[in-house]
């Protein structure tokens, strides 16, 4: 059987096409990884994006982590690093007290968990990294006290390498707890060279590199050091749109698609039967108390909240590296103002915040950008989960694949017809359904088209006549199967009135 197409992000040079004057820095020449053929013989050239996660152990950072297991493939990691936050910190063993700390040992024993199901997760795509790889990128950063960052530790030190390495490709440090350890790199790359003749391309090519995925600000190293002193590091900030994969999902996830985060759905897909790593995964009132964090302890069953046992808890920070995922063509890692699994954002003075989309649920808009994808984003992962425990390529389900025959860059005059021919295989045999529509929030024409053949391969509409030049329209083509659970390629259009 063929091996499905990845969900590889698309080029990650993240936002350095997006604005001028922000060529690729030129520390050294590039090592980008590519990956492999597959067993189609096929070359795939798209360059993997590369990450560095920083994480303070909180529930849901722990079952962020697991997600992130299963598509450790769709990554170049270059480090797993453990901070504080303004929630989690381990104390100094003097003055300092621990706060709600988790310890350190938990994200071994979950690596050694992924190893169990290792085998298996490589029988069904390929690029996994091997336990050995991911125990390598695992340090201790800055974990003893909220915002400490005067100590140089072995997790600071990997990110400040890793910053100023050979690879020119752009490194997405994502905060999914505090920015410490990532302030105290910067800090030590500061100290290095400033007053130096190196010290005005050093700083600008560090900015160049870095983009920053900011989860909530959770200590104050991003607005006291690393904006003062790094104004140009590009910052990706979700301070709301998180919170629709998070704990108070019940306030925000429309009704109609809260099954895919409640027990029955849980259950079936992720908890029983589904080998040893998700037997770690955290759900509300499941019995499962974490050491050392029982203040705040929100999955117990004496915490009187209105969950049902086993019911989804949180994720928080899943977002800083489902933006990242080409999502089967979504390509929200080419703009961060175009949306996917990650959410949707707009412009700011320091990158980008998250932004709204209209949500035909009533929901609140700051959240629809994330929300909108959450079935597909619970049922793509359901799959992976059977991965993990299907030695057998052709007993679980894998994602279609799909394409536009006119390309996914198009230009067109006001007024004329554009004609948009979809192809979808799918490496499982399944049955395939089409369906066609425009991503409104997305564009920069303000306006709808109306689209002819939406539920078909082919489908056609016309570019209105009042189109501005420059104006975008995105038309987003969507693959289903009718695989269990049932998966989704996308395959966006941008077409830019000329």
């Amino acid at each position: 059987m063929p091996r499905p197409k990845t969900l590889v992000a698309a080029a990650a040079l993240l936002a350095l096409t997006l604005m001028p004057g922000t060529a690729v820095a030129s520390i050294a020449p590039s090592t980008a990884d590519r990956s492999g053929q597959d067993r189609q013989g096929r070359q795939n050239q798209q360059v993997k994006p590369r990450i560095i996660i920083t994480q303070d152990g909180e529930v849901d950072d722990m079952d962020s982590f697991i997600r992130w297991l299963y598509y450790a493939n769709e990554f170049d990691t270059a480090g797993i690093i453990l901070t504080s936050s303004r929630f989690h910190w381990a104390g100094n063993g003097d003055d300092v007290q621990p706060y709600r700390w988790t310890g350190t040992e938990w994200v071994n024993d979950y690596i050694d968990r992924y190893a169990k199901i290792y085998p298996n997760l490589r029988k069904h795509a390929d690029g996994y990294p091997s336990p050995a790889k991911l125990r390598s990128l695992y340090k201790i950063g800055n974990i003893s006290n909220v915002g400490e960052m005067t100590e140089v530790t072995e997790g600071s030190e990997l990110i400040r390498k890793t910053i100023l390495d050979k690879d020119r490709r752009t490194l997405n440090i994502q905060a999914w707890g505090g920015t410490n350890a990532t302030a105290r790199a910067l800090k030590s790359i500061q100290e290095q060279y400033q007053g130096t003749k190196a010290w005005p391309r050093i700083q600008r090519e560090v900015s160049q590199k870095v983009v920053i995925y900011n989860i909530l600000t959770q200590d104050s190293t991003l607005a006291d050091y690393i904006k003062p002193n790094w104004p140009d590091i590009k910052i990706i900030d979700n301070q709301s749109q998180f919170w629709s994969f998070a704990y108070a999902w019940t306030s925000t996830v429309p009704a109609p698609l809260q099954d895919v985060l409640k027990a029955p759905y849980m259950e079936k897909y992720l908890l029983n039967g589904h080998g040893p790593l998700l037997e770690q995964y955290r759900t509300y009132r499941d019995g499962k108390p974490t050491p050392g964090d029982d203040e705040n302890n929100r999955w117990r069953p004496e915490s009187n909240l209105n969950y049902a046992v086993h019911d989804f808890i949180s994720e928080g920070d899943s977002p800083a590296f489902m933006y990242l995922f080409d999502c089967n063509g979504l390509r929200s890692s080419e703009d961060p103002t175009w949306g996917g699994w990650g959410g949707r954002f707009t412009p700011n003075a320091t990158g980008w915040l998250d932004t709204t989309d209209v949500s035909p649920y009533g929901s609140p808009p700051r959240s629809y950008p994330l929300i909108r994808w959450v079935r597909e984003i619970q049922n793509d992962f359901a799959a992976r989960a059977d991965w993990g425990i299907t030695p057998s390529y052709r007993k679980a389900n894998h994602v279609p694949e799909g394409s536009v025959k006119q390309g996914v860059d198009l230009k067109a005059r006001p007024g004329q017809s554009i004609r948009l021919d979809g192809h979808g295989s799918d490496p499982d045999g399944d049955k395939l359904t089409y369906r066609w529509w425009q991503y409104t929030d997305a564009d920069t024409f303000d306006g709808t088209v109306e689209i002819k053949g939406a539920e078909t391969k082919s489908a056609r509409f016309t570019v209105p006549a009042d189109a501005p030049t420059g104006s975008t329209i995105h038309v987003i083509l969507e693959i289903e199967d009718d695989g269990t659970p049932a998966l989704k390629h996308y395959q966006r259009a941008v077409v830019t009135v000329r």
